[in-house]
């Protein structure tokens, strides 16, 4: 009896987070391990630069969040999710700075050609660290160009998900997920989710021009912008926690095994911090990490 109203509170409780996560998580970032905090020390100390840049879907807690409640869609979406994260080319960049809601990608397309790799040691600023443990669970720097958009394949996507603690039984069947993702003509809120599952998974073999591994997509008018970019459909997505969402779960029939994966894996926690980090990175929705500098030897 009391199915629907359980169902409802979680939905309130991630969208209160979304719509307030620079004040909810205020006083609550946990570096956690040691060593962790040591190099947030010595990058105080050294007077950290920053580093290349990437785009925030790559980074730890906005990585996880996505690839939890892709899995429970669909997990051979979710494999399509990137293994490896790529710095954004400068010159687009620059270009997004000033215009954040995309720049025209054949235009910045020969940048990619050259599959720049990051080779230096780096981390994320405090606003999206997360706990040593989550975070290693993300995707790791590209050390080879043939890294650059490699998906994570099913196999590592099924050890993700056990490790984050999705079991079968939260896992939408497929009558579901078509369900969820509807079918052309979608209307507008399953248009948004079917976009954004398209943004987060243009890797290499699921897509004609993959970029997963910089965070970054191609509009429809042509443009490249970050995945969560204005008006860009993951953006929009969260939208959909205050009401849309949960009336489209009801209406297809998993709305409880939604309520199962935010309970039973770090999902409030990581939500909370992809907001902290996703807010502070607007509106481009790029980060820039911490560079310790190269110190001469002496």
């Amino acid at each position: 009896m009391d199915k629907c109203p359980r169902f409802l509170s979680v939905f309130v409780v991630i969208a209160t987070l979304i719509a307030f996560s620079s004040v909810v998580v205020a006083g609550e970032r946990h570096i956690g391990a040691a060593n962790a905090a040591s190099v947030s020390e010595a990058a105080s100390k050294s007077r950290g630069v920053l580093g290349e840049p990437y785009g925030v879907s790559v980074t730890p807690a906005v990585y996880l969040v996505n690839f939890l409640l892709l899995y429970i869609a669909n997990p051979n979406e979710a494999a399509n999710m990137p293994a490896y994260r790529a710095t954004i080319p400068l010159a687009l960049y620059d270009c997004l700075k000033e215009h954040p809601e995309g720049c025209p990608y054949a235009e910045f397309a020969r940048f990619f050609d050259d599959k720049v790799v990051d080779r230096g040691g780096s981390f994320w600023p405090s606003d999206c660290q997360e706990h040593p443990k989550w975070e290693v669970l993300a995707p790791s720097i590209a050390r080879h160009p043939e890294q650059i958009n490699e998906p994570l394949g099913i196999d590592r996507a099924e050890t993700l998900a056990r490790v984050l603690g999705i079991d079968p039984s939260m896992i939408l069947t497929d009558a579901e997920y078509q369900c969820t993702i509807g079918t052309p003509p979608r209307n507008q809120d399953q248009e948004t989710i079917f976009s954004c599952i398209n943004n987060l998974t243009n890797s290499n073999g699921n897509t004609d021009t993959p970029l997963s591994s910089y965070g970054l997509a191609i509009t429809d008018q042509g443009d490249v912008q970050s995945v969560c970019a204005p008006e860009a459909p993951c953006l929009v997505f969260n939208q959909l926690f205050a009401g849309p969402l949960e009336k489209i779960a009801f209406d297809c029939g998993w709305e409880m095994k939604l309520e199962r994966m935010v309970r039973k894996t770090p999902f409030f926690r990581l939500v909370d911090n992809a907001n902290t980090c996703q807010h502070n990175a607007e509106p481009v929705c790029v980060v820039e990490p911490i560079r310790l500098p190269v110190r001469p030897v002496q």
